[in-house]
């Protein structure tokens, strides 16, 4: 039987594969996080910009040049998040859909839809006060009034 690596190890794994990447974008590495959460395991990596403002663009970039070696570490199913400690991933606006077409997000609604309220969603486009969403494959208009929040996810499945 394989024990289950402790997590101290992983995270400070998972420290060394991200400390290059976050050296080389000038950013710096505040705290990396290896946990169970309502079933699902999560990496979290939280960065900050010396220099100003951590942008949404530094998490995604990260995200991509760590997520392959990251899942080659983690055997099962994870998602990778990064952010940093106090980025608030809010979309408040409706310019901010605008600004980040193609993302994914969670979104939360006023209403049911399809008896959820919960959903993970692309933005795909906005519509005047509507907005285009892409859930589970299938393109659904929403209100911008409807929404009660909604947050940018840097998450890669890893099915």
């Amino acid at each position: 039987e394989v024990m289950m690596e402790d997590n101290s190890q992983i995270i400070e794994k998972i420290t060394k594969i991200v400390n290059p990447f976050v050296e080389e974008m000038n950013l710096s590495l505040v705290d990396v996080e290896y946990l169970q959460d309502g079933g699902y395991w999560y990496v979290r990596v939280f960065i900050e910009n010396l220099n100003g403002d951590l942008s949404i663009e530094d998490c995604s970039k990260l995200s991509s040049k760590i997520e392959d070696k990251v899942e080659e570490l983690i055997e099962h199913k994870f998602f990778l998040e990064v952010s940093s400690p106090g980025l608030e991933r809010a979309l408040k606006k409706l310019e901010d859909y605008i600004r980040f077409t193609g993302e994914k997000i969670t979104l939360h609604l006023k209403h049911k839809l399809n008896d959820k309220k919960q959903f993970k969603a692309v933005i795909k486009e906005v519509k005047g006060d509507n907005i285009v969403f892409l859930i589970d494959k299938k393109e659904v208009e929403i209100e911008f009034k409807e929404i009660r929040k909604a947050n940018i996810l840097f998450e890669f499945n890893d099915f």
